[in-house]
């Protein structure tokens, strides 16, 4: 029994030893412990990529800069610095009761409140004494939490913290996460934001050192570009399209993802899986051209679903052919891109009233050939092959390749002939994930497939979001469908609408509030949302448009105009009239068009962007593609500006302007002042320019209402205080039926351009 007795009491007594010394090491070894800390989150629930580590010096003074996007951003800074960092957190945040003990341990310093001058001043000198003695400090300039997970306004630049005696290192670091954020605040509270898939991956990257002298908005554009740089590689556990949908059809078989408004039927995962295995063998069969474009030329259905993920996965790449061009406009397009094979329907050549071609392939040929025995065999292969053996068999090339092409789109050609461009995998991933960090999308959301997938905004919405995710999506035949689309929208209460401005002023003539009750997010991109508009919504819903900015060189999605909180997305509204801020991992910048020199805040100039987003090329035109792309910048051709707070703000097109006596004149300046003078939902007006000459060219304004009063136009015009030459004359008005529009809703500037020549 002593034996036993002296056993357990030497037992307990190792046991408070070794408590006492965790404790000890807890209290003392802080940097120690926040390491262990860290490699337990890293090796279990947080998957962290680290960039340019060996920017950071061993020794001497060294001042982090970095953008704030989770309350565990302090942990994962110190995890990845072999120094102690000490953090600066504003003193309203590290007084916060849940995360003060968090704060006390991580030995942050306590930024005063700007109100009291004098504690201020000596928090400045003792952080210059902390850098003296080769301190490493942490400068947050956004000064909370970032509401959406995108920067905010950086409030100063670095020069106040740094000694002018001491030479100090101050180098960029950008946090970045692929699915959201994990720790945030909501409605002024600390929120959790669950995951959709474990684990988490963040990002954190370390750039060059930058100047004392920086600015603000510098300093932001540098983080913002340097996240730019990181997110145009592949994420962890990236998968192509294709493999995606296979490997969630896999997981969710009987999820119903994909429904016929027409047919009134659903698609669910599983049948969609069998249905494109059984088109797979007859792309592979029907085309065998060594360039790999197939044509896709149908409206919006399951059916066109599968023919996609048909050509991909028969290691193709589809060329969705914009119909709404015309007949020879889109064809030649499509020949001029190399496409031999076309996938259409006999029914729909019908409808738009063209003519079978040489190498299409109709649908309806085909269906004789799927055979009970072809069938079968498709099923057993969707149960029983499992999804990485069943991609790698029909798609050895492109299963695994972000790189490879995912789709041919053929731009509008508002300004000229229709260009083909190339966007890969990752092109569309990297624009969905950054949409879905913004847009943050429920269990019960549902989308109303409305928009063309010849369109980029379909496309990336309507077609790769519900293959990569499963929301369900309501396809209908045509976005002019007005009355359909809202019966939609109230019969399966329909949450998400993505729509033009053209289109969705369309849908609110047809509509009561009653039937738009169940939308919570409608955003608008690909033209300039009309104020007068935005108010009719509101007034019907009470919520917000959002309005975006992109073009299918951009895959397409570049900003949108959301709130300071992800949470307030289309319940409010803020910085009117700006396209909002890029999304995660995209950077613009704004450059003098002659110098080619980035300008600051509030400055116009030509916008251009960097990201994982820009598209690989223009199909067989290199010379165009090196003329718009240059040291990895796409130049968008539109005149922009960007506010302190990184609102960005379209000011014209590059295209949109007459030189006018040696003066540059923008077109959409006029049309916009001419619309808020008649308070007008619909586009009436377009101003475009014609020779001149004497002056060089002179404006011409093409209107359509039969009541506008052209003097009162002309007097309302003079109260903006423009030059002289800005102003059009009477004689430069002329009466027209209708503005042509293509497709997708924006001004046909080509046509436009001819009809005033034609004067």
């Amino acid at each position: 029994m002593k034996e036993i007795f002296d056993y357990i009491t030497s037992a307990a007594s190792i046991s408070t030893i070794v408590s006492v010394a965790v404790i000890v090491l807890i209290l003392f070894c802080r940097v120690w412990t926040l390491r262990v800390i860290g490699f337990l989150l890293t090796h279990t629930f947080i998957r962290l990529r680290k960039f340019g580590l060996d920017n950071i010096p061993e020794s001497g003074p060294l001042l982090l800069v970095s953008n704030h996007i989770s309350l565990i951003d302090l942990l994962l800074i110190q995890l990845i610095c072999p120094r102690k960092v000490r953090f600066m957190v504003r003193a309203e945040i590290v007084n916060f009761l849940p995360t003060r003990f968090i704060f006390w341990y991580l030995g942050v310093l306590r930024v005063p409140n700007p109100r009291r001058p004098q504690d201020l001043k000596n928090f400045f000198n003792s952080i210059r004494d902390r850098l003296r003695h080769g301190e490493v400090l942490c400068y947050l300039p956004e000064g909370a939490i970032s509401g959406n997970g995108n920067l905010m306004r950086f409030r100063t630049g670095v020069e106040p913290l740094l000694p002018t005696d001491t030479e100090v290192i101050v180098l960029p670091c950008r946090i970045g996460m692929l699915h959201g954020r994990l720790f945030g605040y909501r409605n002024g509270k600390m929120a959790l934001s669950l995951p959709r898939s474990l684990p988490i991956d963040f990002s954190i990257a370390i750039g060059d050192p930058v100047s004392r002298k920086v600015t603000p908005f510098q300093l932001r554009q540098i983080i913002s570009e340097l996240g730019a740089s990181i997110e145009r590689r592949p994420q962890p556990g990236e998968m192509p399209l294709h493999t995606a949908f296979v490997r969630r059809a896999k997981w969710h078989p009987f999820q119903k993802t994909f429904f016929d408004v027409v047919t009134g039927k659903w698609c669910n995962n599983f049948s969609m899986l069998v249905k494109t295995l059984l088109f797979t063998d007859s792309v592979r069969e029907l085309d065998r051209g060594e360039d790999g474009y197939v044509g896709v030329l149908l409206p919006n259905s399951s059916l066109t679903v599968t023919v996609l993920l048909s050509v991909l996965l028969a290691d193709r790449t589809p060329a969705v052919i914009n119909f709404s061009a015309g007949e020879s406009v889109a064809l030649e397009s499509a020949a001029r891109a190399g496409v031999k094979t076309i996938f259409t329907s006999r029914r729909f050549l019908e409808k738009l009233k063209w003519q079978v071609h040489p190498g299409m392939v109709l649908l309806e040929d085909l269906a004789p050939g799927f055979t009970w025995d072809v069938k079968l065999k498709a099923i057993l292969r969707a149960i029983f092959i499992p999804g990485r053996i069943l991609v790698r068999k029909l798609a050895p090339f492109s299963c695994y390749n972000m790189h490879r092409q995912a789709v041919v789109l053929f731009s509008s050609g508002s300004t000229g002939t229709p260009k083909a461009v190339m966007l890969t995998h990752r092109n569309v991933n990297c624009d969905l994930w950054s949409f879905l960090r913004m847009v943050t999308l429920r269990r019960d959301d549902c989308i109303c497939g409305n928009l063309p997938l010849f369109h980029a905004y379909g496309l990336t919405v309507l077609f790769a979001l519900p293959c990569q995710i499963g929301v369900p999506v309501f396809y209908h035949l045509s976005p002019l469908s007005s009355d359909e689309i809202v019966k939609t929208i109230e019969k399966h209460h329909v949450t998400v609408l993505t729509a033009t401005p053209t289109f969705l002023q369309k849908y609110l003539h047809r509509a009561t509030s009653e039937q738009l009750a169940s939308l919570r997010l409608v955003i608008t991109g690909a033209e300039k949302l009309p104020p007068e508009l935005s108010e009719r919504y509101y007034e019907l819903t009470g919520r917000y448009v959002i309005e975006g900015y992109g073009c299918t060189e951009l895959s397409p999605i570049v900003t949108i105009n959301f709130n300071n909180s992800i949470y307030e997305l289309g319940t409010r509204s803020s910085h009117p009239g700006s396209i909002g801020c890029p999304l995660p991992g995209i950077h613009v910048r704004v450059i003098d068009p002659e110098t080619g020199v980035e300008l600051g805040p509030n400055r116009p100039g030509r916008m251009q962007v960097k990201a994982g987003t820009v598209m690989k090329g223009y199909l067989n035109n290199p010379e165009q593609t090196a003329r718009v792309i240059q040291n990895r910048y796409y130049d968008t051709g539109d005149i922009a500006k960007i506010d302190e707070d990184g609102y960005i703000y379209i000011t014209g097109r590059a295209s949109r302007f007459s030189k006018i006596g040696g003066e540059m004149v923008p077109h959409e300046a006029i049309e916009d002042a001419i619309r808020n003078f008649r308070r007008s939902e619909v586009r009436e007006v377009a101003v475009t320019g014609r020779n001149d000459a004497r002056k060089g060219e002179r404006l011409v304004v093409f209107y359509t209402p039969e009541d506008l009063d052209i003097d009162a136009v002309i007097e309302n015009l003079r109260t903006y205080n423009w030059p002289n030459i800005w102003l059009p004359k009477r004689d430069d008005f002329v009466h027209v039926d209708a503005l042509p529009l293509l497709g997708s809703g924006k001004l046909d500037l080509r046509k436009l351009k001819s009809m005033a020549d034609e004067l």
